[in-house]
């Protein structure tokens, strides 16, 4: 929750009544005059020399209605989307340069093969529902977000997350994912790929995303607009400031995309967090980062679509204690809130690094803090009562068929170490060499299914328009 006690939908209520004045009074900046005109030709009041664009009252009413409800996410067989309509989900972090090297511990800047061995481990963990590249490939010069793709489609059978850096690449990375689908109407029909934006608090898109938005619209493709607000700097330093920045800036959009393309299936987001005044950083593991981030989950739900959260992070710059705690904090709150989508799996350094033992403590950590939200279970208490009789006094359950057929239910860690101290200090294995060891493995003997010769060759096709050949990888 964002406030002691709150009402969700009173706050949801008040921020959209907000937004929705700051869009008709004041408005939003569109850089790209192809876009003003067309949005002015929809309704819209353009100001063609400041760039602004408001909204009116009927064209907000008229975009929400045209909001598609039920936007999925399918993994690459097209078979079971993501359950985030009966769960929170999680999904790797995304996309710094840098990635903490597995063998030392040290960063250094990321590769294709930091992508490929990411995306394999995402695939392999039980508790990453959604798949990003988490790291971008700095190896693979100007077209990385295209290699990024294929990485992605090659090496994981979970729903995919990501972006292309040019309007100009739009389609292309849709071809890959229509070769993968089986067509583009099967990939309209099961998408297993969202994009995602961000806009510049408050009121601005470069126009690079506006215009690479509004392709991925055109062709069907979910598009997450992304926020990513700084509380005291981009947007008010209070929490309830903020989210009404992060709402004016989705809600501008959502507007923009439905008009131009209706029932364009739209995603929530919001990665935002309020800034260090003592360091003028942006810290991502203090608890205000999971507080307004449900606020946006709570938007989300009153519009009716998918919200996709920044929480699971932490600013520590090692697998230790302070990352074990940042990461706990800013993701209970969003499962309080139950966003759809938690974003943050791996990440370290307020977000400038992916490490590849905090994303197998992250898989453990969701594990743990989804069991504080699970129901209390059902069970027979006329058979329990009747139990505790019979034991009653000084009585030892351990030998009870109850027991032993209920003790399951109760959740047992991988990672984590719950053995006697003697044999803890016996096998002097540290949290971080469990990790490591653990990632090790499953890079060794988790090989995801390969996709068919000809969509391979489709994807090398498409790759091979903008890679160098000493970037191609046989």
């Amino acid at each position: 929750m964002i406030f002691k006690n709150p009402n969700p939908e009173k706050i949801a209520s008040l921020v959209h009544q907000k937004s929705a004045e700051i869009l008709q009074e004041v408005g939003f900046c569109v850089p790209d005059k192809d876009t003003l005109a067309r949005l002015a030709a929809c309704g819209f009041l353009v100001d063609f020399e400041s760039q602004m664009v408001r909204l009116t009252p009927g064209i907000l009413e008229t975009a929400l209605s045209r909001l598609p409800r039920d936007v999925k996410l399918y993994g690459r067989s097209g078979n079971q989307p993501a359950p985030y309509d009966k769960r929170s989900c999680f999904m790797g972090g995304g996309t710094p340069v840098n990635v903490l090297d597995l063998e030392t511990g040290l960063r250094r800047s990321a590769t294709r093969q930091d992508v490929i061995q990411l995306v394999k481990i995402q695939d392999y963990l039980p508790n990453v529902d959604l798949v990003r590249p988490t790291v971008t490939a700095t190896d693979q010069g100007e077209f990385s977000d295209l290699v990024e793709i294929a990485e992605l489609l090659r090496n994981t059978h979970k729903p995919i997350v990501h972006r292309v850096l040019s309007p100009d690449r739009v389609e292309s990375a849709f071809e890959m994912l229509a070769a993968v689908a089986g067509g583009e109407e099967a990939f309209r029909d099961r998408p297993n790929f969202a994009t995602l934006y961000c806009p510049i608090s408050p009121g601005y898109f470069t126009p690079e995303n506006v215009r690479c938005m509004l392709r991925w619209a055109e062709l069907g493709v979910p598009v997450t607009i992304l926020s990513m607000a700084m509380g005291g700097a981009s947007a008010p330093v209070t929490l309830m400031g903020e989210l009404i920045v992060i709402n004016t800036d989705i809600l501008a959009w959502l507007a923009a995309l439905q008009m131009l393309y209706p029932g364009t299936p739209l995603l929530y987001g919001s990665v935002s967090a309020v800034l260090d005044m003592r360091t003028g950083l942006l810290p991502l593991g203090g608890p205000e980062r999971g507080m307004v981030n449900s606020g946006a989950a709570i938007m989300a739900r009153h519009y009716g679509i998918p919200s996709m959260c920044g929480g699971l992070s932490s600013d520590a710059k090692q697998l230790d204690a302070q990352a074990g705690i940042e990461k706990v904090i800013t993701a209970i709150p969003l499962l309080n809130e139950r966003a759809d989508i938690i974003y943050g799996v791996g990440a370290t350094d307020a977000g400038s690094s992916i490490s590849y033992t905090q994303m197998v403590l992250d898989n453990e950590i969701i594990a743990g803090i989804s069991r504080l939200f699970d129901d209390f279970e059902d069970s027979d208490i006329d058979q329990e009562v009747a139990l505790i009789k019979a034991n009653t006094p000084r009585g030892n359950f351990l030998k009870e068929n109850h027991t032993r057929k209920n003790y399951g239910r109760h959740w047992q860690p991988e990672i984590l170490s719950r053995d006697a101290y003697e044999t803890w200090q016996e096998k002097g294995l540290s949290l971080e060499d469990v990790c490591r060891r653990r990632a090790k493995d499953i890079l060794q003997n988790h090989k995801p299914a390969p996709l068919a010769d000809e969509v391979e060759m489709e994807i090398e096709r498409v790759l091979k328009r903008y890679i160098s050949p000493e970037f191609i990888i046989d």
